[in-house]
């Protein structure tokens, strides 16, 4: 009379054992899908990084060029150094100038804090 209860019964664990083996690939493939969207974020926050500090080194030395220019004396660039927050990270900037046999050499150096 029940006879198809105690069929339902014992494929009841292998009817759970298939839930839960679906339930963990889905797991490791969302696992997977984080780490590639985190990888990918955080490269793309690197990227931001390296342009920033590019620009900044360009953009403190033609500042300094021009005041040079403007007064004349491109031999008297300025050692100059600047700290700024972009978005959320420190950014250090320096311009050093040297002169060797009579002729001036420039330096810019571009850091930023990647801990913050």
């Amino acid at each position: 009379m029940f006879s198809q209860l105690k069929k339902l019964n014992n494929e009841s664990g292998i009817v759970l054992f298939i839930v839960l083996m679906t339930a963990i690939i889905i797991m490791i493939f969302s696992v997977g899908i984080l780490t590639q969207s985190m990888n990918e974020t955080n490269y793309a926050q690197q990227q931001v990084d390296q342009i920033v500090s590019e620009q900044l080194a360009k953009g403190i030395f033609w500042n300094a060029y021009s005041a040079a220019y403007s007064s004349g004396n491109l031999g008297s660039m300025q050692n100059v150094g600047i700290s700024t927050v972009i978005q959320g990270r420190n950014y250090q900037v320096t311009l050093n100038s040297t002169v060797i046999n009579s002729v001036p050499g420039y330096s810019v150096v571009a850091n930023y804090d990647t801990f913050q």
